[in-house]
């Protein structure tokens, strides 16, 4: 999980001080660690893709990245979602304020996840 969250934190950020902002894209671990990233429209056809991926054995490992709006203090982050096939699923939080130069980042936090891939 920790690769996946480097790879999506990574592409988030670049994303963020490119063009304010990013569609939300997901990337996965097959069981040999090759990973792959994805995206979609809509959050739900990622998710649903990433979902029949593990359910036919493809996947080890989901992450699914968002650009959201947290209330305390109120700013936009970044979020992302990780889920493994055999561990509990993790949340981080990474806010952030658009500056005129670049953005300004908050500490990243973490919080138990919500599994949504393997039932």
């Amino acid at each position: 999980m920790d690769a996946l969250m480097r790879l999506l934190l990574a592409y988030a950020r670049a994303a963020v001080a490119a063009d304010d902002g990013f569609a939300p894209f997901g990337a996965s671990m097959a069981p040999d660690g090759e990973l792959e990233t994805s995206s979609a429209e809509e959050l739900d056809v990622l998710r649903d893709e990433l979902r029949g991926r593990a359910d036919r054995g493809e996947l080890l490992a989901v992450g699914v990245c968002t650009d959201v709006v947290v209330d305390v203090p109120a700013s936009r982050a970044i979020r992302v979602e990780l889920e493994h096939r055999d561990a509990e699923p993790l949340t981080c939080v990474l806010p952030f304020r658009l500056g005129e130069e670049r953005p300004a980042w908050g500490e990243l936090t973490s919080m138990p996840g919500e599994r949504r891939t393997w039932d």
